[in-house]
């Protein structure tokens, strides 16, 4: 486990399963260097929750709340990407889990 993880009680460790029908956050397209180039899909983010909500604000600035709502995280935008943890997004999703899904 690392510092980020033990700071971040929304995170879910990579492989957990997810519980069905509740909502979370997945960051996607990871890269470690902003102005890289992607000639690929780049590798897979980590996944947040599970959640009450999801607020965006000016398409800049991210917050997430757990369930139940003792938690919150902010995401940043940094170079057109959302930033985590050293490393760079340029997608993500917000998805209710289904049967048998995994983080």
């Amino acid at each position: 486990m690392t510092d980020i993880d033990l700071q971040t009680p929304l995170l879910v460790p990579k492989g957990t399963p997810l519980v069905p029908g509740k909502m979370y956050l997945r960051l996607c397209h990871g890269r470690t260097d902003p102005a890289q180039e992607m000639d690929d899909w780049g590798f897979p983010g980590p996944t947040f929750g599970p959640l009450s909500c999801y607020v965006q604000t000016y398409c800049c600035t991210f917050r997430i709340h757990s369930e139940d709502e003792t938690h919150e995280l902010w995401l940043d935008e940094d170079h057109d990407l959302i930033r985590w943890d050293s490393c760079f997004y340029g997608d993500f999703e917000v998805f209710v889990a289904r049967n048998e899904e995994k983080a």
